[in-house]
């Protein structure tokens, strides 16, 4: 009986040991298959251009494995980011995380928080601006703003979604230039561009890359930026230098979901982050108008939370959408 227990005891701690070795193999060769990145908007939008660029370059710092940019472009990402809770927490599925997703939960209900997942890191800083048909009858930001304050909702202004970042970005450029608007939510950043040169609308408040490629066509032109300073690959004085006291940063990042192994979530931080430095990557996002930038995932997320907390108090003081 001693010798059997013997036997038990030793074939046991031998299993352990060959867990734990082929745990810390996996940890150290991940990943070994593509990383599939979730992306809840329409292909041609900031997500879309900023994941495809990270995608670019991610093979040479994940062992030559690809990411795989899948867009599902609908309701604001909600039916993408519901489905994204389902997925298993290994590594191999990460979400896009922005500002507008964060704000579509408090717009109205949602299946998830503004906090659902573990945050990985912060890859990329933009700002809205606000931008027209190269031949539209405005020049400056001051002869679109005199119009709009005499014709009061005279003007249709696009945005990415209703309730998304760039929405409530064109509602606090309301509040700030005493104008008011109609407000024409399309699938994405990608169609509001398309619905503002098909004349589906008079302008878009858009946010970095959208729309850049065609200023830098000759197809639209940019009135003003929404930052502290003028901005590389963005061909506009900022909102304070033409007078309007407004400041509108946006933000993207990757998620995990909760539960995801800390140790694979230090390699996914290590891949990206990598990435975010890579020349090509940083050449790409200045060229259109983005600001690359890394904060790891504790700082990550405790920008998440402020904002969380942020525009859960300007939808509520503004009854805005209709969750509160």
């Amino acid at each position: 009986m001693r010798k059997f227990l013997l036997v038990l005891m030793i074939v046991a701690v031998s299993s352990t040991m060959l867990f734990a070795q082929g745990a810390a193999e996996t940890v150290d060769n991940f990943p070994s298959k593509p990383v599939t990145a979730v992306i809840g908007w329409s292909a041609g939008g900031g997500a879309d251009i900023v994941f495809r660029a990270l995608a670019e370059v991610f093979p040479k710092y994940a062992n030559g494995q690809p990411l795989v940019i899948q867009n599902q472009g609908a309701a604001a990402g909600v039916p993408a980011i519901t489905e994204f809770m389902k997925a298993t927490p290994d590594g191999y599925s990460v979400l896009h995380w922005n500002v507008a997703h964060v704000i579509k939960t408090h717009m109205t209900q949602t299946p998830f928080k503004g906090t659902e997942f573990d945050p990985v890191l912060q890859v990329v800083a933009s700002y809205n601006y606000l931008v027209v048909n190269a031949n539209a009858k405005w020049n400056t930001l001051a002869e679109f703003l005199a119009d709009a304050k005499a014709r009061p909702e005279g003007i249709s202004l696009g945005n990415a979604g209703a309730g998304g970042g760039n929405h409530m970005a064109a509602l606090l450029f309301e509040e700030a230039s005493g104008t008011k608007y109609i407000h024409v939510p399309f699938s994405g950043g990608g169609p509001a561009i398309t619905g503002l040169m098909s004349g589906q609308c008079d302008a878009v408040m858009a946010n970095a890359p959208e729309g850049i490629a065609n200023v830098q066509a000759g197809q639209l032109k940019i009135l003003a930026v929404f930052s502290n300073n003028q901005i590389a690959g963005i061909p506009a004085k900022t909102g304070l230098e033409q007078g309007v006291d407004l400041v509108l940063e946006q933000w993207r990042g990757v998620v995990v979901p909760k539960g995801t192994d800390p140790a694979i979530i230090a390699k996914l931080d290590n891949i990206f982050k990598q990435c975010v430095e890579d020349p090509l990557y940083v050449k790409k996002m200045q060229e259109l108008g983005s600001i690359p930038t890394y904060k790891n995932g504790a700082d990550y997320g405790k920008l998440v939370a402020f904002d969380d907390a942020r525009y859960e108090k300007i939808v509520r003081d503004g009854g805005f959408g209709d969750k509160y």
